[in-house]
């Protein structure tokens, strides 16, 4: 409803507008052209101070009507291009002329550039930011924008940690600065902060803008430590109202196939193996049929996209209505995302000095979950898993109809395509975001800004696992999971520019916010059901419910101020402080203060440096330094708690609703701090024709959040506490390139980003660890460690040291347990005995070295684009492996397992008969270089000639073809080496243990406005 009702007030605005213009006017056109003469579409063509405007079409031709009689300043600008300015005559009745030339450039210095709380000029910035147009990503096929800029920004870590379509994606912005609050980067879309990427259409965004360092974020206060990266969604164009549509269809796939023993080779090696179990036999293996499991469960998945938009400006209105629709299904069956979104900006001019404005969309997300890296033991196993162990002797179907069982009565496994068809896992969202803002020029530069944002998202799951399932014990089990949330957000800003003496530029800003965030969830279980027929939709003829419920509420208040000065346009600084007050710390600790301050000299701009370097068009040096803060922790966790609903009894009578002591209260808690330094270089060569952008950063993190433990005899196992430190340390390189050869004109860029961290203190400790398998079967203890001096994401564990070839070996080894054809570990510590004393660090998850190479040659109407992207000098735990090389096992096995060492082969890879790997034991046998580099996107591009768009109706039109994740070299022998299986943490990042298979996907698509 409250779509429509801003749909019919921005239509009414429209006709009142144009109802409005009835006073004499004239209009002004002309054709905008680049350096080779060829046409520019899609360059904004303004009169300078007004809502007058217009974009060229393919021709590159403009019109601008109604304009008032007068002179104006007309500009021209369109993203990579250098903006032109030109002095215009406009008479009652006529018609004026204004043509462009518009030369390309590798870096726009007059790009605005949305910064925290306002916009800059590129060639203004103090601090660092990394930028992505709408133009960038235009044609990249993705669920959410942030799948779209991998490889294109500096710095930015962008990863897919789980292949399942709906799932979020790891982002981290230089590094990881906590041990257990959350490290994700603020995200802010049109002023609304903490906004969900996953429900929000890609092609509704004009530009996301990444702040990088202290300067540039601590605008943000408490949650500026981790990055922030700020979305901006399009707006109504200049110029008359326009109607288009985008859409794709396209394939997707598994992106490499597991090689496993065939039905034959499992049989065969099952008898040889002397321990195996007779209750199954294979008399003449050679003639048994091979299942496929991953055939069965894999499958080709279709996803499209549809996107409508009108959108346009009249007179003092402009106004953008978007439509969309996502479908997408996933390659392993039974999993899919759909999501439907809707969207009005409106943006209104109230005479001179009033403009008032809207940004409001709505989506509805629904999502279908296999299950992946989870549900182990008792509970059957993972989709995933049980596509690989499966025996493949066993066909989908037994001779009655009904899904095959394992091969051996007593295996808890369950028949891969049964835990799909028996298994639903279906989630909902709904997620409104509305943000209502007035601005009011007090007097020429001085302007008044009040804004209002509320979010709401709700989330449904709601889950049934069939009583023919091993996880439902042949009971059945319903859960449903209700979450409710929202948060109102409260800024009021005021901003003063002025320009004294020509010389001293001043921008002002000062306000204060306020926000509040609240939170109900709710859950029921329901065990024990006679039939699956309703599942959870009847969740109350379970023989037993159970329930739980939860309220949360937090608040924060904050002053904010900032001061940008620059003399001459040369000597820039920029100061920022911010001062936040938030009711999810202790009393002690309410409020902090977060300052920032930064310093740029525009060496270029020096009359004595352009008689040195003639050729040098920009050279910019920068210096930041500032405080961030992380308060990402939920509420109340200063207070003690208590937890209402354990058991207990008094005598021989159990009570159900007892109530213990949780949580220890924590007087001085407070958020994380962040301190970091940066010093950057902005250098353009040839006229900005090849830019080039170098960063370097020192950040440490302080008064880490930290669930510290404490002895057993207090009653609990530990209490958050602020202690220890973290750094980060690393480089940044960007470089961009434009040229043109005739018609051809080249876009040549690559970035490379260098990150070192470390943990620096742990108050009084030296090291924790984490168990190693997310408590899964084979259990590996102490996998993982956090450790002073040593990154986060270390594995930790045995060096494995080939296989034992003989029994004098094997006595000799000090090692229990070892036989001829076992698995041998290295004694480090040298006392003739391994156990625990020779562990040590096996390798780290974290990437040592990103970098993306970016591509764009049009060749007149044609385009060729490409991002390849790398990630290099990491490890990945492969806990896949543990469980298929045994060779002889009763599940299906790796084709490795066939050169099993024997007396006569002495292999130094692969375990003897039957002798399976110590799954208690963490070993460097498991782990491997996840280092790769991919081909992440391809597409061909063609602007249809307006000769022909014009036979259609059409204003232009585009035809392109498009391939995500096509190739990937790499040496890690699993599907994906991005992979993480236990989420997107950064402690026990890099373990991959039955996962979503990575995906390979190709798109047609078009583009066409009428």
């Amino acid at each position: 409803m409250r779509v429509t009702s801003v749909c019919l007030v921005g239509c009414v605005a429209l006709r009142a507008a144009g109802a409005q213009a009835q006073a004499p006017t004239g209009q002004v056109q002309g054709t905008v052209r680049g350096e080779t003469g060829a046409p520019l579409e899609g360059v904004s063509v303004v009169a300078v101070g007004t809502h007058l405007g217009a974009v060229t079409r393919p021709d590159g031709r403009y019109v601008i009507t109604r304009v008032a009689a007068g002179t104006y300043q007309l500009r021209a600008t369109r993203i990579g291009y250098t903006s032109r300015e030109q002095s215009i005559t406009v008479v009652a009745g006529e018609e004026a002329s204004a043509d462009f030339t518009l030369p390309s450039a590798a870096i726009a210095l007059d790009q605005v550039v949305v910064v925290g709380y306002g916009t800059e000029l590129r060639k203004d910035l103090t601090g660092s930011v990394g930028s992505v147009s709408s133009e960038d990503v235009a044609n990249i096929s993705v669920a959410r924008i942030d799948q779209a800029i991998p490889g294109l920004v500096s710095g930015v870590q962008v990863q897919t940690t789980n292949a399942q379509p709906g799932a979020v994606m790891r982002l981290r912005v230089r590094g990881t600065g906590s041990l257990q609050a959350s490290s994700d980067p603020l995200i802010v879309v049109d002023g609304v902060i903490g906004a969900d990427l996953n429900a929000i259409s890609p092609s509704d965004i004009e530009s996301v803008d990444v702040l990088k360092d202290a300067s540039a974020t601590a605008i943000y206060g408490t949650r500026g430590a981790n990055g922030v990266i700020l979305v901006t969604t399009k707006r109504g164009r200049p110029g008359q109202i326009t109607f288009d549509y985008t859409g794709y269809s396209g394939m997707q796939d598994v992106s490499k196939h597991i090689p496993l023993l065939s039905g034959p080779e499992f049989a065969r090696l099952y008898m040889l193996n002397p321990n195996h179990d007779k209750s199954v036999t294979f008399a003449h293996p050679e003639s048994l049929a091979t299942t496929d499991w991953q055939d069965v469960v894999y499958q080709a998945a279709p996803v499209r996209s549809h996107d409508v938009r009108i959108s346009g400006t009249a007179g003092a209105t402009s106004l953008m209505l978007s439509a969309n629709w996502f479908d997408q299904d996933g390659v392993v069956r039974g999993s899919d995302f759909g999501r439907g979104s809707l969207r009005v900006n409106l943006d209104q001019g109230l005479g001179e000095r009033v403009r008032v404005g809207t940004r409001v969309s709505y989506s509805r997300s629904v999502g279908n979950q296999v299950r992946v890296n989870t549900g182990y033991g008792s509970a059957g196993g993972p989709v995933t898993m049980m596509a690989l162990r499966f025996a493949p002797t066993i066909p989908v179907y037994d001779t009655s109809g009904k899904f095959s069982g394992p091969l051996l009565a007593g295996q808890v496994m369950d028949n891969p395509l049964a835990i799909v068809d028996l298994r639903s896992d279906k989630s909902t969202t709904d997620y409104f975001i509305g943000n209502a803002f007035a601005e009011y020029d007090l007097v020429p530069g001085l302007m008044l800004r009040s804004s209002l944002a509320y979010t709401s998202r709700s989330f449904l799951e709601q889950q049934y696992t069939s009583r023919q399932l091993q996880a439902s014990l042949n009971l059945g089990q319903a859960n449903l999971d209700n979450t409710k949330g929202s948060t109102w957000l409260s800024e009021n800003t005021i901003t003063l520019r002025r320009t004294l003496a020509g010389k001293h530029d001043f921008t002002v800003l000062g306000g204060f916010t306020a926000q509040e965030t609240r939170s109900v969830s709710n859950g029921e279980q329901g065990v024990g059901f006679t039939s699956d027929e309703l599942g959870y939709a009847r969740i109350n003829a379970a023989d037993r419910v159970t329930g739980t419920s939860s309220l949360s509420r937090s608040r924060l208040a904050s002053f904010l101020a900032r001061v940008n000065y620059g003399f001459a346009g040369k000597y820039l600084v920029t100061g920022t402080i911010r001062g936040d007050g938030s009711s999810k710390f202790a009393v002690n600790n309410k409020w902090a203060t977060f300052p920032s301050v930064a310093v740029a000299w525009r060496v270029s701009d020096e009359p004595f440096f352009r008689r040195l370097a003639p050729a040098v068009s920009e050279l910019k040096l920068r210096l930041s330094a500032g405080r961030t803060g992380n308060e990402a922790i939920p509420a109340y966790q200063s207070l003690a708690a208590w937890s209402v609903g354990s058991p207990y009894a008094i005598g021989l009578t159990t009570f159900n609703n007892g109530a213990t002591l949780d949580r220890i209260t924590n007087p001085n808690l407070r958020w994380e701090s962040t301190n970091e330094y940066d010093a950057g270089v902005d250098l353009g060569l040839l006229e900005n024709r090849v830019s080039v952008i170098v960063d370097a950063y020192h950040k440490t993190t302080s008064d880490l959040l930290y669930a510290k433990q404490v002895p057993y005899f207090t009653g609990f196992d530990s209490y958050l506490a602020n202690i220890g430190k973290v750094q980060n340390r690393g480089l940044e390189l960007a470089i961009d390139t434009r040229h043109t050869v005739g018609p051809v004109q080249l876009r040549l860029g690559g970035n490379l980003s260098l990150n070192r961290s470390k943990v620096l203190d742990l108050g009084a400790d030296r090291e924790f660890f984490l168990a190693g398998a997310n408590s899964s079967l084979p259990n590996i203890r102490d996998g993982a460690i956090v450790r002073v001096g040593e990154p986060l994401g270390n594995f930790y564990g045995y060096v494995w040291d080939g296989i034992f070839q003989d029994s004098v070996e094997a006595a000799h080894s000090g090692q229990p347990g070892a036989r001829p054809g076992a698995e041998k570990f290295r004694d480090l510590n040298g006392d003739g005995v391994v156990n625990s004393a020779d562990r040590t660090i096996l390798g780290n998850a974290q990437p040592r070295y990103l970098f993306g190479l970016t591509g764009v040659i049009g060749y007149k109407s044609l385009s060729f684009s490409y991002i390849v992207r790398g990630v290099l000098d990491f490890q990945v735990v492969n806990l896949n492996r543990l469980g298929m090389e045994t060779p002889g096992g009763s599940t299906n096995m790796l084709r490795s397992v066939l050169d099993y060492w024997t007396p006569t082969n002495h292999t130094n890879a692969m375990t003897g008969l039957g002798i399976g790997p110590d799954n208690s034991r963490m070993s460097s046998r498991w782990i491997e270089d996840g280092s790769f580099v991919r081909l992440q996107n391809v597409t061909v591009d063609w602007a249809v000639p307006p000769e022909l768009t014009r036979r259609v109706g059409a204003r232009q039109l585009r035809l392109y073809v498009s391939g995500q994740n096509l190739f990937t070299a790499t040496r890690y022998s699993w599907y994906d080496p991005e992979v993480s299986s236990r989420g997107t943490g950064d402690r026990d990042l890099g373990w991959d243990d039955s996962s979503y298979p990575g995906t390979r996907t190709v798109t047609f698509g078009m583009n066409v406005g009428f």
